[in-house]
């Protein structure tokens, strides 16, 4: 059984103060909260949030830019620590944002794959045949064989794509939808994406893209300068959203 669960949490991010003594932070349409201090500026990434997730949970996060959505993802992948409040994860975490991370220039992109299947887990034995189906799946050819210092932004793309192959989880984490610059890719990765969240328990997904949350989360939890504003199913929670969007 795989479950989330957050009680009364906080997260902030915190910076010297570069400001002036009377200068004032003024609010703006988004962004996090901004406590101005005499030597220090905090930003309330997240304020007193509490939520519960269990098996079956697909959940959509909406909210305008710097409303605290990518903190909370970050945080449940175990990326980040809280400064208040208690928070407990159980079940195999795949935080989907972090393909591209590690992968070095002056190696192949089979080397590199490989050491991602070695990183995410892949059984030794399996290593080979899976290396072969992610050549496959890039459609990069000779160039899987190249380092990738030779490989255009398109070609990088492909690479870091095909690892969706790779990832395995009861609880998936996405931070907006993977956008493919080839649309020749498009329908092999919507696939691996749709396998993902058919095999995973639980899943978080931030997006703006009201086709997307309609399609595959069943709950919307909306944040706004850190707090939580509603919670709940997607049809109730989703319009009152819109509805404040509008205002």
């Amino acid at each position: 059984m795989a479950q989330i669960q957050l009680d009364d949490v906080s997260v902030s991010y915190f910076m010297r103060r570069t400001l002036s003594t009377d200068a004032k932070f003024e609010r703006g349409a988004v962004g996090a909260q901004v406590i101005v201090g005499n030597r220090y500026i905090e930003i309330a990434a997240l304020r007193n949030v509490s939520l519960s997730l269990a098996d079956g949970d697909r959940v959509g996060l909406v909210g305008s830019n710097g409303s605290g959505k990518t903190t909370l993802l970050k945080l449940c992948a175990g990326a980040l620590a809280v400064q208040a409040g208690t928070f407990n994860i159980e079940g195999v975490v795949s935080p989907q944002f972090a393909l591209g991370a590690g992968l070095r220039a002056d190696l192949t992109g089979r080397q590199n794959a490989e050491l991602k299947c070695l990183y995410l887990g892949v059984p030794q034995r399996s290593i080979a045949r899976c290396l072969e189906e992610l050549k496959s799946i890039s459609g990069l050819g000779g160039y899987f064989e190249l380092p990738l210092r030779s490989y255009s932004a398109g070609m990088h793309s492909r690479l870091v794509m095909s690892l969706l192959r790779l990832v395995r989880g009861e609880i998936l984490i996405m931070d907006e939808w993977i956008n493919t610059v080839d649309p020749s890719l498009s329908e092999t990765i919507n696939g691996l994406q749709t396998q993902l969240i058919s095999r995973s328990k639980i899943l978080l997904l931030a997006s703006h893209s009201e086709r997307i949350l309609k399609e595959w989360v069943n709950k919307i939890l909306w944040l706004d300068q850190g707090t939580v504003m509603g919670f709940g199913p997607i049809d109730e929670i989703y319009k009152e959203y819109n509805n404040w969007r509008r205002r």
